[in-house]
């Protein structure tokens, strides 16, 4: 009895720097929340968690990535989470909008831990005068005909967007709650938004062409179309490109300066981790493979929810002998997903990382991703007969052999939602 009650004071103890508490809504209130897999202040004891999100840099290197960059995920102003408890100055949060499984389970995996200081209680705005009424619907996977995809008040940035009112700046895929408005043709959309720091919600402008807005008349393929057509213009940038970032799910800025793969040893550890040039920003803005392609689709209201590669190949049906090849369709090889982009000029859209020399989002040919594949077909010839592939890097170097290639069809997303 006394080893019993020993055992039970010990992990009582164990469990008192955590504060658990009744289910709470929040909303993130900074342009772009970092989210990790467990609290920093566990992982890194010797500086603050505030400067250890603040040194996350845009991607792990070889040895070993995960511990260089905890970056799992993204989340973006007015992202509605449910708050479960909280360590020191961070908090566990669960999120709706995408989910991930893994190779030993298929239960839906939600959980994160961020910084507290990127949340804001939606008890704390209601009792500021703040209408809840004037925050975006979430969008959640178990619903999948909610209004979050149809409300035709919420409008989503398909370009970032700066406000001046605000001083800040929004990446795409931010969401907002359209202010009433009576003219029928606007250059500009009226919509609510909330400085946090004061506390006091506005009124700001955003050019309609930054915008999109649910059209219930749109067909399925007509989505499929806005979504590629979307990376097209992301993959296409004017000045520089837009960053590959680990666990990256979001687009505020360009970069065009060259990256380093940086070694450091640490208690022994020796690991890396990739920096752009004179980048001092954080966090870091971009997009991973998978975060590109989830951050796409639920701007043009496709029902896609998928974090990471397992959970794409669990979600979406392969493509049959019968089925054709479509734009938007999805290329997958183990840890990575490409998007079909032109089947007619054989390109293909990808978030590439840096070990390869990319570290960007491009539209590339695919006789420059694999080796011996210049066309379509030849992708499918392979597909269907389950040959390896290889991958190629910047120089043209066949640097990955993969046992097989999948192609998935992204209209049968909506399959799922019936």
């Amino acid at each position: 009895m006394m080893l019993k009650q020993a055992l039970f004071i010990l992990f009582s103890l164990l469990l008192l720097p955590f504060c658990s508490i009744a289910e709470q809504k929040a909303v993130i209130s900074v342009p772009i929340a970092d989210l990790v897999g467990q609290p920093m202040a566990d992982l890194l004891c010797t500086i603050t968690p505030n400067d250890a999100y603040a040194a996350i840099p845009i991607c792990g290197g070889a040895t070993p990535s995960d511990y260089a960059c905890p970056r799992l995920h993204q989340l973006l102003y007015n992202d509605i989470v449910t708050v479960e408890k909280y360590h020191k100055n961070e908090a566990c949060i669960r999120i709706a909008h995408t989910f991930y499984i893994t190779q030993s389970s298929c239960m839906p995996q939600t959980c994160y831990w961020t910084l507290t200081k990127n949340i804001t209680l939606l008890d704390t705005i209601t009792t500021q005068g703040i209408a809840i009424e004037h925050l975006p619907e979430q969008i959640h996977f178990s619903d999948r005909q909610s209004k979050a995809f149809t409300n035709k008040n919420i409008i989503t940035l398909t370009q970032p967007h700066y406000d001046k009112t605000l001083d800040t700046t929004f990446s795409v895929g931010t969401r907002f709650v359209r202010a009433p408005h009576t003219k029928k043709r606007n250059t500009y959309i009226t919509v609510f938004a909330t400085d946090y720091t004061t506390m006091h919600e506005h009124r700001i402008k955003i050019p309609t062409y930054k915008c999109m807005i649910f059209d219930e008349n749109k067909t399925k393929k007509e989505r499929i179309a806005d979504y590629v057509n979307l990376l097209k213009k992301w993959a296409h940038q004017k000045n520089g490109s837009i960053a590959y970032v680990w666990g990256g799910t979001s687009f505020m800025s360009t970069i065009n300066k060259p990256f380093t793969e940086v070694f450091q040893t640490k208690d022994g550890k020796t690991y890396s981790f990739y920096q752009h040039e004179d980048d001092t920003s954080s966090p870091k803005n971009g997009f991973d493979c998978s975060g590109l392609i989830t951050r796409a689709t639920q701007i043009c209201a496709i029902p896609y929810f998928c974090k990471n590669t397992t959970t794409i190949a669990h979600c979406l049906k392969p493509l049959t002998k019968e089925t054709a090849l479509s734009e938007g369709d999805l290329i997958l090889i183990k840890g990575h997903v490409m998007v079909v982009s032109d089947i007619q000029k054989n390109l293909l859209i990808e978030a590439r990382s840096y070990g390869h020399g990319y570290g960007k989002l491009h539209e590339i040919p695919l006789n420059k991703v694999f080796e011996g594949i210049n066309t379509y077909q030849d992708l499918l010839e392979v597909y269907f007969s389950k040959k390896p592939i290889k991958r190629k890097d910047i120089q043209g170097m066949a640097r990955d052999t993969f046992a097989n290639v999948q192609l998935l069809s992204m209209e049968s997303v909506w399959e799922k939602a019936s």
